[in-house]
């Protein structure tokens, strides 16, 4: 599969370190193409970068893993993605740690309104980037939920976060992302309460 990986950061460069085990074609769109990190990472996984604009064009998946207030600026460069599944991992904080959107709309909404053409969905957003390296306590993998409105992307999102490793659950309709960005919260919170970022979340089931 042909993935675009919109920023390189912890989350981004974790995301294209496992899908590239698993075959896929990874493509990095940044703003500084010849950034020596981001060089040294294409070289040590076998994936390529190119600019922001360039880099969904043959693209099936756009995933945006840059901060989110980096947004407007990276979707004035893709353009619409009209038919592409975009996953969109960015947390909408403002200062202080509280959440931009929550209760009656939530990022990964907003962000369906400005691409009205593209299957957005929710995901990567509520674990810390050590867990896309290594998702597995004990013999569990951690659960990473996902939502998103189309069914033909939602198995599709489903394929690629087991192929990073996790339980992967499916949380429904693109709404239900005013339940996952919280979760982001909750993952902070404990990793500060407990002392360490080495912690997931994982659902049970009977």
């Amino acid at each position: 599969m042909n993935i675009a990986v919109i920023g390189s950061g912890h989350i981004g460069a974790g995301l294209a370190k496992a899908w590239v085990k698993k075959s896929h074609s990874l493509v990095f769109g940044a703003r500084i193409v010849d950034d020596p990190e981001l060089v040294t990472l294409c070289e040590s996984i076998g994936a390529r970068a190119t600019t922001i604009a360039q880099a969904p064009r043959d693209a099936e998946v756009v995933v945006l893993a840059m901060p989110f207030g980096a947004l407007d600026e990276v979707l004035a460069a893709t353009g619409g993605l009209a038919g592409k599944v975009v996953i969109d991992c960015t947390n909408a904080v403002e200062r202080g740690v509280g959440l931009k959107y929550g209760h009656t709309t939530s990022a990964a909404e907003e962000l369906q309104k400005k691409l009205p053409k593209a299957l957005v969905f929710k995901s990567f957003n509520a674990q810390g980037a050590e867990n896309l390296a290594n998702p597995v306590y004990g013999e569990l993998p951690a659960s990473n939920f996902f939502c998103g409105d189309d069914p033909d992307g939602r198995r599709l999102v489903k394929s690629l976060v087991t192929d990073v490793g996790f339980d992967a659950v499916d949380a429904g309709p693109l709404k239900n992302a005013r339940l996952l960005e919280p979760l982001m919260l909750l993952w902070v919170a404990s990793s500060q309460a407990l002392g360490t970022r080495d912690l997931a979340f994982r659902l049970l089931r009977r």
